[in-house]
């Protein structure tokens, strides 16, 4: 028997997942963009360290409503003016490829439970480490190509564009080639039929019999013989 995906079991399973995920996320969604925030913060002050004021640690951020009343991760830079008002990322956009990968890894076929949540642990954390490097990269492109003399003189034209392609395509493929990609990567394997789940008959042990008398049994058989050959 293999863990193969049979497509309409995968299909009702992964409506159903989908549907349950989208209820429940609603009530982690605020916790889970504070932690991607905290995280983010950290990397993004990770990369900043450096002997210049204006360089170092120069990113603030927080969590907070937009216009519209939606969670968003805010940031500005900590040259900015006061006045200005921070950028936001909105949450919902960010955590989008979690509704659809969580779906995914608990609607395939797993030996058992714990193989199958932990590939959805595994799942997940490249997920996290996937969405911080996609603010950070936002973040890094807002500041190489939005504040004016400050871009420029701490970005270079490369790096300003390296950002911006960067930023296009994230916001262009996250939500619904890296939920995929990571689902498949991890079942690669098991999409191509090449994992079974049924056990793996053991080689025959059985000893093999051999037909000879014992040594000395072989010694008396040929006295005997020599003695008929000399009575002859």
């Amino acid at each position: 028997m293999r863990l193969g995906v049979k497509p309409a079991v995968f299909l009702g399973r992964l409506l159903f997942f989908f549907f349950l995920t989208y209820v429940l996320w609603k009530p982690v969604a605020p916790a889970y963009t504070r932690m991607l925030a905290s995280l983010t913060s950290g990397f993004l002050h990770l990369t900043e360290i450096s002997r210049d004021p204006n360089l170092n640690r120069a990113t603030e951020m927080g969590v907070g409503e937009d216009r519209e009343g939606r969670p968003a991760i805010f940031y500005r830079h900590r040259l900015s003016p006061r006045n200005a008002p921070p950028q936001g990322i909105p949450a919902d956009w960010v955590q989008a490829n979690l509704v659809l990968l969580i779906p995914l890894m608990l609607a395939t076929p797993a030996r058992s439970y714990a193989q199958r949540f932990g590939r959805l642990g595994l799942a997940l954390a490249i997920a996290l480490v996937l969405q911080i490097l996609d603010i950070t990269v936002t973040v890094k492109s807002f500041y190489a190509s939005q504040l004016g003399a400050y871009s420029f003189t701490y970005y270079s034209d490369l790096a300003r564009r390296l950002y911006q392609f960067g930023d296009a395509f994230t916001q262009a493929m996250d939500t619904q080639l890296f939920p995929v990609a990571i689902w498949a990567g991890i079942h690669f394997k098991q999409l191509l039929g090449r994992i079974g789940s049924g056990p793996v008959a053991a080689p025959s042990t059985a000893p093999t019999t051999t037909s000879h008398a014992p040594r000395r049994k072989r010694k008396g058989t040929k006295r005997t013989l020599d003695a008929v050959g000399r009575s002859r």
